[in-house]
């Protein structure tokens, strides 16, 4: 698996959806959280920040916080976790490989289980580049000479 090649990949596609991509780099994130940690001491006083409250919560964990999606049952409602533009390799390489090579659909459904913001096209992405998926598929389509 050639990790530079799709993370090259995966930000000229980030770059070109410009404000409107849902995976930003480790700096902007962390941005985020400290926008949100301000608003909750100070209070909103723009439409970015209402925006921010609206569809971001911030998990603790241990001193750490990390961005969450807003969940609409906070008691029974499962986490999803934001991912930043670093981590997202390592996050769809576990779950395509802890799927066994399964394919994009349930990388997607696997992924989707505690990520929020990865999407199909990045996950069908990775797959392209997957060295094991294409040796699987070149079997399966093998030629029959007669």
């Amino acid at each position: 698996m050639d990790q530079t090649a799709f993370e090259e990949k995966l930000r000229e596609t980030q770059e070109s959806k410009a404000e409107n991509a849902v995976l930003r780099p480790t700096a902007k994130r962390d941005k985020l959280i400290e926008d949100f940690l301000r608003i909750n001491s100070h209070g909103a006083t723009s439409p970015f920040d209402y925006n921010l409250q609206k569809c971001y919560e911030i998990l603790r964990v241990g001193n750490v916080d990390r961005l969450i999606r807003k969940r609409k049952d906070p008691a029974n409602d499962v986490f999803k976790r934001v991912a930043s533009l670093e981590e997202v390799f390592d996050i769809v390489k576990a779950a395509h490989k802890g799927i066994g090579h399964g394919g994009g659909k349930k990388t997607i459904a696997e992924v989707k289980k505690r990520w929020s913001n990865i999407t199909q096209e990045v996950c069908y992405s990775y797959i392209s580049f997957c060295e094991n998926c294409h040796q699987k598929k070149a079997r399966k389509f093998r030629k029959v000479s007669l």
